[in-house]
């Protein structure tokens, strides 16, 4: 059984993927929507898109994804940079392979969906109860 957060993930990756199907990366990244959330965005995406709101068990999130072309391990390494305090959790399950920074209760996933090459970074901005 998939998780919300998995199924999240599959929803936000799938419509990463569909937009640059569509749309050649110069039109995609001039079709970004603006990250709200405060949380640093790695320079080199080529989509990016916010959610409303997300409501959880410890409270809601803001919730801003984006795609890259860029290997993982740059983006990572990237994020690591941006956000030194940081912890770092493993995140590698039948959907996604990547890491979790954790700063408080905002997190930043950085994975590949399946065997996709394509970098998913998503922004989780935590709003309160």
């Amino acid at each position: 059984m998939i998780s919300p957060r998995q199924l999240r993930h599959l929803i936000a990756a799938t419509a990463s993927v569909a937009a640059l199907a569509v749309a050649p990366a110069a039109l995609a990244a001039q079709q970004n929507n603006p990250n709200t959330t405060g949380l640093p965005l790695y320079p080199k995406v080529t989509t990016g898109s916010e959610y409303p709101s997300v409501k959880e068990k410890i409270g809601s999130y803001k919730v801003y994804t984006a795609q890259s072309s860029d290997p993982i391990a740059t983006v990572e390494a990237w994020y690591r940079h941006a956000l030194p305090k940081a912890v770092e959790t493993k995140d590698d399950n039948s959907l996604t392979h990547g890491i979790v920074l954790t700063v408080g209760k905002d997190k930043v996933l950085i994975y590949n969906l399946g065997g996709s090459k394509a970098s998913i970074i998503e922004l989780q901005k935590y709003l309160g109860p």
